[in-house]
């Protein structure tokens, strides 16, 4: 097999990594790890890791002498991750690229679990739910968190709208908004076999510089949604542009636009 073969591209996943990480995602990190609060010492493994942001904050808390895993389907995702600075003082993190549905660890392994926005997007959540549960030590804890209902995710609630005005089809950029009810959330985390199974909702605003600069964030490295605006012609893309900055006009501030957005928190043991 040659060099050329062996590459991964990961053009998206940098573009995830430097837009979509500060403007939309990297909030919730920090509150996902503090709900998950990770021991020095511990094991934790960060199921749909992407790039790595929460595994590397979680790696400094439990210190050299704990254990941290990503685990990602992406290989992009992975390769980027392992691309990125680790931490000097905290534990080294293993770069798993495997499906979440069969975690390649064996049972009552890890101390803490973590899947941020990865949930929505399993074929069979209740197995990949299950399968977070059986690598879970009997007294360990799964943090993790999925958007609410696209009405409460004002960008894309905006940009979707205006995708089906145009008549292109919007469903990949409604996706990640797919598991928006708690009460669902809830009951598959219970029928995984979750007992103690507490929700909370959040709000937290995405921040980019301008509305275009969201557009951009999302066109590059959005994992669902740039496959939909893919379908919008380029010389079509300023139009777009234009009629989703007027539609998200009423958050723009001084510096920059603030987008409200809103998540589910999931904290579920055994």
């Amino acid at each position: 097999m040659t060099e050329q073969t062996n590459q991964v591209d990961t053009t998206a996943a940098e573009a995830y990594e430097n837009f979509m990480v500060p403007g939309l995602f990297g909030p919730w990190v920090h509150k996902i790890v503090q709900l998950a609060a990770p021991q020095a010492g511990e094991h934790v493994l960060d199921v749909a890791c992407g790039t790595g942001t929460a595994s590397r904050l979680v790696s400094e808390l439990v210190t050299a002498s704990g254990k941290v895993v990503g685990l990602d389907i992406d290989p992009g995702m992975i390769e980027v991750a392992r691309s990125r600075p680790a931490s000097s003082s905290g534990a080294a993190v293993e770069w798993h690229c495997g499906s979440a549905l069969e975690i390649p660890f064996e049972n009552d392994l890890f101390d803490a679990v973590l899947c941020l926005q990865g949930l929505q997007y399993f074929p069979d959540k209740v197995a990949g739910l299950a399968e977070m549960l059986r690598v879970m030590k009997p007294e360990g804890r799964l943090a993790a968190n999925v958007w609410r209902t696209i009405e409460h995710c004002k960008g894309h609630a905006a940009l979707a709208q205006i995708l089906e005005r145009w008549g292109v089809d919007a469903g990949a950029a409604r996706k990640p908004f797919s598991l928006g009810e708690s009460d669902e959330v809830q009951r598959l985390a219970r029928e995984a076999g979750f007992r103690d199974v507490k929700i909370s909702t959040v709000n937290k605003p995405a921040h980019f510089t301008s509305p275009q600069h969201f557009i951009e964030s999302l066109a590059s490295g959005a994992p669902s949604t740039r496959h939909a605006l893919a379908k919008v012609p380029e010389q079509e893309r300023s139009k777009l542009i234009e009629e989703v900055s007027t539609a998200l006009e009423r958050y723009v501030e001084t510096d920059g636009v603030s987008i409200p957005y809103a998540c589910h928190l999931l904290l579920a043991r055994p």
